[in-house]
């Protein structure tokens, strides 16, 4: 009975040494990879510091739309005049302008909207906008269909 007792004991030792380490290691042919850092410093799934590894959320429309923007095409009313103008978003300041003139103004940004009211103005202009891969599509309100076609400076 004793010797019984011995061998059960033994045994559960064993099976709670193999499993119960934290020094995990999986094996995938030839190679080891090992979680924990080892006695000479390197490491093994341990990233460095300028690496996220945490998943980084995806810009929202209102942050992708800051920085200056050209208008490279336009449709509408005074299409061939816009082409050239630059539209340049930082935080809630908006100018836009052409050939060194420049309209500085404040702007209110959604996720599909964005306002335009020009210093010393209390008219606020309102614009849908959206994103075709790297070109942004804008629409003044009210303009009777104008569109404007810009890709990021």
């Amino acid at each position: 009975m004793h010797f019984k007792n011995i061998l059960i004991i033994g045994c559960a030792t064993f099976v709670f040494i193999s499993c119960g380490s934290k020094d995990k290691k999986e094996t995938t042919g030839t190679e080891t990879k090992n979680e924990t850092t080892t006695e000479a410093g390197s490491t093994g799934d341990v990233k460095p510091d300028h690496i996220h590894t945490e998943t980084e959320r995806p810009l929202t429309n209102a942050e992708k739309l800051q920085g200056a923007w050209e208008i490279k095409r336009a449709t509408g009313t005074a299409a061939t005049m816009n082409v050239g103008t630059v539209y340049t978003f930082e935080g809630d300041k908006l100018t836009f302008g052409k050939d060194g003139f420049n309209n500085p103004g404040k702007t209110e940004i959604t996720d599909s909207t964005f306002s335009f009211q020009a210093e010393g103005n209390t008219y606020k202009f309102m614009y849908d906008y959206s994103f075709n891969g790297d070109t942004l599509v804008v629409s003044m309100q009210n303009s009777n269909g104008q569109m404007l076609y810009m890709v990021k400076k």
